[in-house]
């Protein structure tokens, strides 16, 4: 077998390979021996039926058949020849003919794994926000827990406030045509949203209500209504105020505290301090590993393949899109956004893939793997959580093609786990508390 490697790209090559006429040959022949022994020709005992009528029947199946598969091994023979390291689906010539007494040229393009040198990821600076709960936050978490065990009492004046839970009959028309007709619908103010208007804009009309009273406005309905023909469609939206219902808090009092299983408000106090401690920790961690990730990224750079960023790029893409239409973004605001949507899936995907080929690259070095021992232990902790099985777990995993996911997912876990180790992480000095934030974790590529 003769192979020859052509660059042609940024971590891509082209793999031209012939096999001599005599291999094409030898794999014809076996082709032949293994279908004349399981088919049945007529007048020809199994085994036995004459070559040229086996070739006149079957000649261009077992001639793509036997293709497929020295095509296949011999890629497999050339990767290994040339040490090459393929990330991503090989791409084979269209159009390759298996002609007897001839040999088999074709060509492979591959994307491989980028070639890179990376050091000093032991050691890297870190810096740690505190996880502690201030006097704020400790006082706005007791205000939501008695907001949580709060009456709620009629009003019979007045207007609607902020957190009020209000009755409304709502009606959509559209040419003195009824749409929809909704009798006593409950809202309740500054948490939802009436369709076809904005949450100020709701807010604003239902705080200008007294009960008994009606109201209309000129709305224009959402692009992704599920009738899809009333998507853009422009209506009158009436509303009658029926009812207000105002949350009345509990005081906070000993007494309160032990209707709801607790002894004090102390007690009170310290349960909220150390679940607000406790999510902070969680949320100190995920900056850190966040920061790790930066600094990774930021220490080496490389060629990566396109074609691998591209297809990270598009899947993040229509996953974008699905999570902002199901928020209510219309399809015309989506394509207002395209092109930015687009370079940013585009910047998330080479982020990801960069630090997927640098944790892949450390981990080789530093040989951190997964052991069978420790998917057992996982699988055995997945299955006593669904209450299932760990035959069963293992089964369906396997069904799915997840547990090399599962073994891939492990072993990122204890690569952050040992950079984190090996990390200088220094305690943040603030005279104040910052506001508690989600961090969006990397997510590298597959």
């Amino acid at each position: 077998m003769e192979t020859r490697v052509e660059d042609v790209g940024p971590c891509k090559k082209n793999l031209h390979i012939e096999l001599p006429p005599e291999r094409v040959a030898e794999e014809l022949d076996k082709s032949y021996t293994q279908l004349n022994e399981s088919v049945t020709v007529p007048g020809f005992r199994p085994g036995h039926a004459p070559r040229w009528l086996m070739e006149g029947r079957f000649g261009d199946e077992v001639g793509d058949e036997t293709r497929d598969t020295l095509m296949n091994e011999a890629l497999q023979e050339a990767i290994k020849e040339h040490e090459l390291n393929p990330v991503g689906e090989p791409v084979f010539e269209e159009d390759v003919e298996l002609e007897p007494g001839e040999p088999l040229a074709f060509t492979v393009t591959l994307e491989v794994y980028p070639d890179f040198e990376i050091d000093g990821y032991k050691g890297i600076e870190l810096v740690k926000s505190p996880a502690v709960a201030s006097d704020e936050e400790i006082e706005q978490e007791i205000e939501a827990v008695r907001r949580r065990f709060a009456d709620l009492k009629e009003v019979a004046e007045g207007t609607p406030q902020e957190d009020d839970l209000v009755l409304c009959d709502v009606r959509l028309t559209e040419d003195d045509e009824v749409y929809r007709d909704i009798t006593d619908h409950e809202i309740i103010v500054g948490q939802h949203v009436l369709i076809g208007l904005n949450p100020e804009e709701t807010v604003e009309l239902l705080t200008g209500l007294t009960v008994g009273e009606t109201t209309e406005r000129t709305i224009t309905l959402p692009e992704d209504m599920p009738d899809e023909d009333k998507g853009g469609s422009e209506m009158t939206l009436e509303l009658e105020l029926k009812g207000i219902r105002r949350p009345e808090l509990p005081e906070l009092t000993d007494e309160w505290a032990e209707e709801i299983g607790l002894d004090s408000v102390e007690e009170l106090r310290e349960e909220v301090k150390e679940g607000i401690g406790r999510r902070k920790e969680q949320q100190a961690s995920s900056q850190l590993e966040e920061q790790l990730m930066d600094k990774l990224a930021e220490s080496v750079d490389f060629e990566l393949p396109e074609d691998v960023v591209k297809k990270m790029a598009e899947r993040r893409l229509a996953r974008q899109r699905l999570q902002m239409l199901y928020r209510g973004v219309s399809n015309e605001e989506l394509e207002s956004q395209a092109e930015s949507l687009q370079k940013k899936s585009h910047e998330d995907a080479e982020r990801a893939a960069k630090l997927f080929f640098i944790l892949e690259k450390i981990a080789d070095e530093e040989r951190i793997f997964v052991t069978e021992d420790e998917v057992n232990a996982r699988i055995d902790a997945m299955a006593a959580r669904e209450d299932r099985s760990a035959a069963q777990v293992r089964r369906d995993l396997e069904r799915e093609g997840e547990l090399s996911d599962l073994r891939a997912s492990m072993r990122e876990e204890k690569l952050r786990s040992f950079l984190l180790e090996h990390a200088v992480i220094t305690e943040e000095e603030t005279d104040q508390e910052a506001p508690t934030a989600e961090s969006d974790e990397a997510e590298p590529g597959k």
